[in-house]
Formats: C-alpha cells, sequence, structure tokens
C-alpha cells in the first residue's frame, strides 16, 4: 500500500512540523495529504513509527548525498565540522539510579558542507565515544571529484588527513597542532622538525581558513529550525532522526534554489513579452 516514498516524505515533514507520529496522522488527514501522495488513506501513526525502525540509515545518508548532484555543483570550497544533538529518551537519572550503565547523552554528527551554498554534502553519526578525526577521509573521499578545497579545525589534523588530500590535488588549510616535541619557537613564528609539518605550515592560508566558521552556521542554522534534539529511544533510530533533520534542512534550501531559479524564469519571459 505504502512506499518508501511515502514513508520518507511523512518523515521529512513530521521533523519540518516538529509534531508527534500521532498528531503528524491527524494532520495530513485534515489537509487531505493523501490526494497529493495519491493513496488511499494516511498510514496509521504506528506503521510510520515501524517504517522509520526499518528504513535503512544508509539509504537515508544515500539521499543527503544526492542533494548536491541536483544542484550539479563542481570545484567546492568545503567545511567539516562535528556537532551533538541531545538525547531526551531515555532518561539518563533514571539508567543511572537502576542499571547503572553509563549513556552517552548526545548523538555525534560530523558534517561536509559546501560554504558558498550552505548545503551539507555527506554526514557521518556516531552514538559511541570515537573520534571525528576518523570520519574526514571517508567524506571527503565520497566527494573527491567534486571538491577543490577543505577547511577544518585543529581536531582534524593529522598527517594521513593531509596526504590524502594533497594526493588527491585538494587543498587542505587546517591549523597545525602545538607539540613542543616538535615545535622549536625562533621569534615569533613556529619551527618545525617534521617536514610534513614545515609543508602544512608553508600551504596554510590563513585568509582562506577564515571561512570556516561558516559550516558553524550550518550547524546553527539545523538546529534553530529543526531542533538541537532527538527523541528516539534506540541509539540507531537515534542517528536515523538526525539524518532526517539534515535532510530536511537539505530540502529546504533546494527548495528556496528552485523558487529563486523559477522567479528568475518568469520575470525575463515578463520582459521579454512587455511592449516598451
Amino acid at each position: 500500500m505504502y512506499n518508501n516514498f511515502v514513508f520518507v516524505f511523512l518523515l521529512v515533514l513530521k521533523q519540518r512540523t516538529g509534531m508527534s507520529y500521532r498528531k503528524l496522522a491527524a494532520f495530513a488527514e485534515e489537509i487531505g495529504l493523501q490526494r497529493m501522495l495519491c493513496i488511499k488513506r494516511i498510514p496509521h501513526y504506528t506503521t510510520m513509527q515501524k517504517a522509520m525502525q526499518r528504513l535503512s540509515k544508509k539509504l537515508l545518508e544515500k539521499m543527503v548525498k544526492a542533494c548536491h548532484s541536483l544542484l550539479n555543483m563542481k570545484d567546492l570550497l568545503v567545511g567539516i565540522d562535528g556537532t551533538g544533538f541531545s538525547n531526551t529518551n531515555p532518561s539518563h537519572y533514571f539508567i543511572k539510579r537502576i542499571d547503572g550503565v553509563k549513556v552517552k547523552n548526545f548523538t555525534k554528527t560530523v558534517l561536509i558542507a559546501d560554504l558558498d551554498t550552505k548545503l551539507v554534502l555527506g554526514m557521518k553519526t556516531h552514538s559511541d565515544y570515537s573520534s571525528e578525526t576518523l570520519d574526514f577521509i571517508p567524506l571527503v573521499q565520497e566527494l573527491k571529484h567534486s571538491i577543490k578545497c577543505v577547511l577544518a579545525d585543529k581536531g582534524y589534523d593529522s598527517k594521513k588527513n593531509r596526504e590524502y588530500c594533497w594526493e588527491n590535488g585538494i587543498e587542505n588549510h587546517t591549523p597545525i597542532r602545538k607539540h613542543k616535541s616538535e615545535e622549536l619557537l625562533y621569534g615569533r613564528k613556529p619551527v618545525y622538525k617534521s617536514s610534513h609539518r614545515r609543508k602544512a605550515a608553508k600551504l596554510f592560508d590563513e585568509e582562506k581558513y577564515k571561512q570556516r566558521a561558516l559550516i558553524e552556521s550550518v550547524n546553527s542554522a539545523i538546529k534553530r529550525t529543526l531542533g538541537s534534539w532527538v527523541c528516539s529511544r534506540k541509539p540507531q533510530n537515534q542517528q536515523k532522526e538526525v539524518t532526517l533533520k539534515i535532510l530536511t534542512y537539505n530540502l529546504d534550501i533546494i527548495g528556496r534554489k528552485i523558487k529563486v531559479s523559477i522567479l528568475y524564469i518568469q520575470t525575463g519571459f515578463l520582459q521579454s513579452h512587455i511592449k516598451p
């Protein structure tokens, strides 16, 4: 009766409106959403919940990645940064009192975004305590043919990350961490013993790196418009919910781009047919 398109549409609408499953089902029936989706009736709210558990996280991540191909984006200046979405279910105080289990109270998310359009190009989510640095190469690798330059903070300072970018012809501007064992102060400028760190310091462009702050505005926009928390109980569903938030954010940006394009076409059409 229902395909994945219907379920993804309803789940994205749920993130956009902030409704519960029960309220979303009632709202969709009230506005006659089934006619637009070409289905006989709106799924029961429990059906939506089961669809959320059944849908693959990889499928949702692929939909996030596919957004930039719709705009045919090339030679991108991108930024990478991590953020966290707090988990509201279950109560961590309750778990601590009853089970004594240490539970992570947020879902770690690493985003790679285009700094021009503010579109999220890829993402990785974790419910464990793994380092963000491990997600750098997988995210860049998926987009290496479209990326021209990548900006990241000191948390991603790694020889492996830099060498991967250099080998694939991608500019990498990441500040170098201070290591007393490898760094000698000569006046105000540091002198590095490692040839790799000397090369990284020589290629680092501070003016370009200042644009990295734009990805912080992407994190802020997602949390302000769609919420900085997730309500799912299971870690896998928490990661899916975060992915749905990013997908909803991307669709909003693409929708605005399409509206601007349509308005531009309509304006040009009218101007060409108005007699002076």
